[in-house]
């Protein structure tokens, strides 16, 4: 696999990008996250044989030693800047959306184990958020990590879908009392359309792990050549899972990234405004119609099954659980149902129906600041901004269908670009940290000419 020769080297509109300061380079924090980051990303793309590994010796419940990458670096980095009084404000934004959704979930159903869980969710976002550079524009070596994951992913992928039979197929793993499927039995015998999870949990796995894993090294890549051949063989992967949504998603925003990249900031901003416009409006348009629909994987049948059970029924538990136009409450929908709420366990299967029910009306003026960071000029950094973009174009894209904020991996990617459009748009929780302070996603999009200043 070819990367760009040279990181500073100008794109096809003459600009020169300048290569950023790696967090290690800066503090030791920095190296932790960098650690953590690809630690946790590996364990997501080995959760297979992780969980099968653990199943052996009883120890399941172990599995969630993985969130200890995230909320570790996290608490440290939140500690060191305490004690240096200079406190990130993303970490003060944070701390008052759990605080103040939470307390909406406390008053309308009473448990605290879903709050916990609500902020276990989201807390993705904000590490992603500080780890920007590392995701969005990582060093080199970074770069080859996250390249050899991906490549680790698509063996794993084909061997499952050509025959080989994985000793965790169809396992069902326990943590504390809920079961966990690991790479479920579909029972579909037909190899074309037989859903595969390769060496990760799930079919969904490989379709939110692989796509912003593309992204990221198609934006690193000089040669358009190797551009369309990784994306061709991102494309048969996704297209291997039969995830119909993270397809239709993937497809178009892979195509921009093979063409010229001055003209892909425009297209991508389009593609994703379009699917913002999707994940909000498909859910109500559809409401009440029967839809015709065939059998099988590849068939409409999944669709119908949303338009007709899971969208109706997620709007009407939040109907009668939200409180005035604040929603339901941090964790009011999805997984954490399942502590508090099993018998009606809503998936919800669309990013804004899970977005209201955490944060009412309240999500649609965090979606409009989504939305303003897309769409704002962002100056010349291409380099970053495009593989930004494209992310949460795909984000809202595979949204339409799935609840993505509830995957570990793809919420990591969705902060991280929103860290670098924030960064790249001078806002309030990025700029105001000094270059030798402890905002670490600024200082890792530090580029030497703006430090200079």
């Amino acid at each position: 696999m070819a990367y760009s020769a040279s990181l500073t080297k100008p794109l096809h509109t003459g600009v020169t990008i300048a290569a950023p300061v790696a967090p290690s380079a800066v503090q030791p924090v920095g190296k932790l996250f960098i650690v953590c980051t690809l630690i946790y990303l590996g364990i997501y793309a080995l959760q297979a044989p992780v969980r099968y590994g653990l199943s052996l010796i009883g120890r399941d419940e172990l599995v969630l030693v993985r969130d200890t990458l995230v909320l570790g670096p996290l608490g440290l980095l939140l500690a060191v800047q305490a004690m240096q009084l200079r406190i990130h404000p993303a970490f003060v934004v944070a701390a008052a959306l759990f605080t103040f959704h939470g307390l909406v979930l406390f008053g309308t159903i009473g448990s605290l184990v879903g709050i916990v869980y609500g902020i276990k969710i989201l807390v993705n976002l904000l590490f992603g958020f500080f780890a920007a550079s590392l995701l969005i524009y990582p060093s080199r070596r970074t770069t080859k990590v996250l390249a050899f994951i991906w490549f680790v992913t698509l063996v794993g992928v084909c061997l499952d879908k050509f025959g080989v039979t994985f000793p965790w197929a169809g396992m069902k793993a326990f943590v504390g009392n809920l079961p966990v499927d690991v790479s479920r039995d579909w029972e579909i015998q037909d190899p074309f359309t037989r859903r595969v999870a390769g060496f990760t949990r799930s079919s969904i796995a490989v379709a939110a792990l692989m796509p912003p894993l593309t992204i990221v090294l198609m934006s690193r890549m000089w040669s358009r050549a190797w551009r369309f051949l990784v994306a061709v063989l991102a494309v048969a992967v996704v297209f291997m899972t039969t995830q119909k949504g993270a397809i239709v998603a993937f497809i178009p925003i892979a195509a921009v990234l093979c063409m010229r990249p001055e003209v892909q900031p425009k297209l991508l901003r389009l593609l994703c405004m379009a699917f913002i416009t999707l994940a909000i409006a498909l859910p109500l348009i559809t409401w009440g119609i029967h839809l015709t629909h065939g059998a099988g994987v590849f068939s409409t049948e999944s669709l119908y099954l949303r338009i007709a059970y899971t969208w109706p029924d997620a709007i009407d538990w939040i109907q009668r659980h939200q409180m005035l136009v604040f929603g339901v409450g941090l964790g009011g929908i999805g997984g954490p149902q399942r502590f508090y709420a099993s018998s009606s366990f809503n998936p919800a299967d669309n990013i804004m129906i899970l977005l209201y029910a955490y944060f009412g009306v309240f999500a649609l003026i965090y979606l409009g600041l989504v939305i303003a960071a897309v769409m704002k000029p962002t100056g010349e950094a291409l380099q970053r901004v495009i593989p930004a973009i494209a992310i949460i174009a795909f984000c809202f894209g595979y949204g339409t269908v799935l609840s993505v904020i509830e995957d570990q991996a793809l919420p990591l990617f969705m902060g991280a670009a929103l860290g670098v459009l924030c960064m790249e748009s001078r806002w309030g929780l990025t700029r105001n940290i000094a270059p030798n302070g402890l905002g670490l996603h600024n200082l890792a999009l530090q580029t030497p000419a703006r430090q200079a200043r």
